[in-house]
């Protein structure tokens, strides 16, 4: 009993020695446990809220990704008469049920799915001989089974609707792209633990939303016909279009022969006013070539993108052809001006790459007629009078008409 009583006056003793130690004591502890929080556990939060930021987003890319999908999906089956009849004064869940149960409406789903996870491999670059041919033949190659789904999906559909029907193809499987890509570097950081790819991935959020954002806007042009900021080469070229327009088929471009200033010019640009970019540098190619290289220049016109403290809209003049994309018909306008020794021009119509892929805004309207302007007086300065002139609209031309 006596030695109980004395173990329990040493405890009181030391727990009073503890909290009355000047230089040390609870506070000292305390200050220890804080300091280690402050090391360890605000690394430990900041790795959660990166990951529930992450998580977030992709959860917003799935939800912009399945709408994109869906509002492409809609568009087919309003276009589609059978579908129409199908939906036709039912209620949303009644006419959902008769869709699944259709067998055409199943294997429009099929195709739709397939072009969303479709993939093109480039050609092998080791060997530069005809690299740029051959990668032509396999986007060419991807255009024919794409617009082969198309015309089996809304067979009845007029041309330009189908075209359009493409570019939602295209909106839908760039949007699936990127949202698959940001759940892969999102799960392996998880697997493998590195806190480094998920940092990475966490600062470039809010431009990769930016980007993901303009291209589901995109579906708007594509939906309903609306010319997009792509657009205002082929709507400069369309400027000086005569009475007289030809449509090429085979290279999906039209052209017009007109008059300026006692010069002649040939306006090209894609077939509209469906989604469409056509073969401008094979056209060149042939033009030239029926017309012996007699021309006095080629002036390209194109959208291109704008750097910060630049307005949409801005016009720039410069030399060389204007024109984006895989380099193939880039390639053809360089080869075939070299062979003629004919100038070559650029007019660029300067905007961001949400404003590119968007419907048009009212600066970049102003933009093409401050180009249109601008090809004018090109014109004026470098084509001799009774010379002939070339114009070339490069862009996409949906909502752009060809008169």
């Amino acid at each position: 009993m006596k030695l109980t009583n004395l173990r329990s006056l040493l405890l009181n003793l030391r727990i009073e020695q503890l909290f009355n130690q000047t230089d040390g004591g609870i506070m000292q502890i305390i200050w220890w446990i804080l300091f280690f929080f402050l090391i360890f556990g605000m690394n430990f939060l900041r790795v959660l809220w990166i990951q529930f930021k992450i998580k977030n987003f992709i959860e917003e890319l799935e939800n912009i990704d399945n709408l994109a999908f869906w509002k492409l999906i809609a568009k087919v089956t309003e276009t589609k008469k059978e579908f129409t009849e199908i939906v036709h004064n039912k209620s949303v869940g009644e006419a959902a049920e008769n869709l699944k149960e259709n067998e055409d409406f199943k294997a429009t789903l099929r195709w739709a799915r397939e072009l969303r996870d479709s993939f093109t491999i480039s050609p092998v670059e080791r060997d530069p001989t005809d690299v740029l041919k051959r990668l032509e033949h396999i986007f060419d190659v991807r255009q024919r089974r794409m617009r082969g789904i198309a015309s089996r999906i809304v067979p009845d559909a007029p041309e330009h609707v189908k075209r359009n029907i493409e570019g939602l193809f295209e909106v839908s499987a760039s949007l699936h792209q990127v949202y698959k890509l940001i759940r892969h570097i999102y799960k392996v950081a998880q697997k493998i633990g590195n806190i480094y790819y998920l940092m990475q991935v966490s600062m470039v959020i809010p431009f990769i939303r930016e980007q993901v954002v303009s291209v589901f806007d995109a579906e708007k042009g594509f939906r309903y016909g609306i010319p997009i900021g792509d657009g205002v080469g082929a709507m400069v070229a369309e400027t000086f279009f005569g009475d007289e327009v030809t449509v090429n088929e085979e290279l999906d471009t039209v052209y017009s022969p007109t008059e300026y200033e006692g010069r002649y010019v040939l306006a090209i640009k894609a077939k509209g006013p469906g989604s469409e970019v056509g073969k401008p540098g094979q056209q060149l190619q042939e033009t030239l070539e029926q017309l012996n290289g007699e021309v006095d220049g080629v002036i390209t016109v194109d959208a291109a993108l704008r750097l910060e403290g630049e307005e949409n809209g801005k016009v720039d003049l410069g030399v060389g052809a204007a024109i984006g994309g895989t380099g193939v018909e880039k390639w053809k306008m360089e080869e075939i001006c070299r062979k003629y020794e004919t100038p070559l021009y650029a007019v660029a119509i300067k905007e961001s790459i949400p404003a590119s892929i968007t419907p048009m805004e009212q600066k970049l309207l102003k933009g093409v007629d401050k180009a249109t302007e601008e090809v004018k007086r090109l014109i004026r300065e470098e084509i001799p009078e009774e010379g002939k002139a070339i114009i070339l609209g490069i862009g996409n031309t949906v909502g752009v008409g060809n008169e």
